[in-house]
């Protein structure tokens, strides 16, 4: 399955009214995805023909199962069709599970709550960077540009 359409699926949940629980997975998910594409980009793998690469558990994985998660979408990544564009839409997902992350963190009541929010905020800091280092040395457009940026990050 293409990147976009993985990102799109996050885009929906965060879209609607997710609960804290939601908030949080999307975190994990998020981070798995920033990893798969980074690894289909680095090996150079982007259009239809490209190999499924089985996924490979990173720092991303959080310490403690989220209730209610299931498999990482990042196992269902088979192509970047458009590597650009995926990791702008990839970066505005971050930074919108940042955000309500954030709010969370500032409104729960529970210690332990508060700590699975707070690694989950680590874990999309860590994916944003992954996504700022991959824009850095040109792996959004094919290496062409070096390290300009052309998703604005």
């Amino acid at each position: 399955m293409d990147a976009a359409r993985l990102v799109a699926e996050s885009e929906r949940v965060m879209r609607g009214a997710p609960r804290p629980e939601d908030v949080i997975e999307e975190a994990w998910q998020a981070g798995e995805l920033v990893e798969a594409v980074s690894r289909l980009l680095s090996a150079g793998r982007t259009g239809d023909g490209a190999a499924r690469e089985e996924p490979q558990p990173g720092r991303a994985v959080p310490p403690v199962a989220v209730p209610g998660a299931g498999p990482p979408r990042a196992a269902r990544l088979t192509a970047v069709r458009d590597p650009a564009g995926t990791l702008r839409a990839l970066r505005v997902l971050l930074g919108e599970i940042k955000q309500a992350l954030v709010v969370l963190t500032c409104a729960v009541e529970d210690e332990g709550a508060y700590w699975s929010c707070v690694e989950a905020l680590d874990a999309v800091d860590e994916a944003r960077e992954r996504v700022r280092a991959l824009v850095r040395t040109g792996a959004g457009d094919g290496g062409a540009r070096g390290g300009e940026s052309s998703c604005g990050v």
